[in-house]
């Protein structure tokens, strides 16, 4: 520590600082203040089940939407877009795909999406929401543990092709 030219200026500025911090440490104890956040976002790794041979079941579907804090239709929307198929909800919170899928491609479809619409880019906490904005029709996610806030991609459906059975 670098010690300065005047001695008294240094005691009182350096016991007013340790009475400031006093203070402020007695306030949040007060007011019950509680700065642990979860740095880490934990998950499942999802469940996957057939259906017959054309149909994939995501079993696990509703507690990870849970557990990500989004909303159901949102997540179907991006992996059934992402997945480039059709998809249904089902009665007990799974997810039906048509077409044959492997837990690891579903898995990195959902760390992708945690990553574009879950993690703050700021500090990474998942303690994020998304808002949109009705006067730009531009979705936000806001940071509630920093209150970062930027713009996500709405989800776009690529080219998905028609296919009819052949009259023979």
């Amino acid at each position: 520590m670098k010690k300065h030219k005047y001695n008294s200026t240094n005691v009182s500025s350096e016991s007013e600082y340790y009475f400031l911090l006093d203070r402020l440490i007695q306030f949040l104890d007060q007011n019950e203040f509680n700065f642990s956040y979860q740095k880490r976002l934990s998950i499942q790794s999802p469940q996957i089940g057939r259906d017959g041979s054309k149909k994939t079941i995501f079993i696990n579907f509703e507690i990870i939407c849970t557990k990500l804090e989004r909303n159901k239709e949102h997540l179907f929307y991006y992996i059934s877009t992402e997945l480039g198929t059709t998809a249904s909800i089902q009665e007990g919170g799974g997810l039906v795909l048509k077409g044959r899928f492997q837990p690891k491609g579903i898995e990195n479809v959902l760390k992708n999406y945690i990553k574009e619409y879950v993690l703050c880019d700021s500090c990474n906490s998942p303690k994020t929401i998304l808002k949109k904005d009705l006067a730009t029709r531009l979705i936000f996610l806001r940071c509630l543990r920093c209150g970062a806030w930027r713009s996500v991609f709405q989800i776009r459906p690529g080219f998905v092709a028609q296919t009819k059975k052949r009259k023979t």
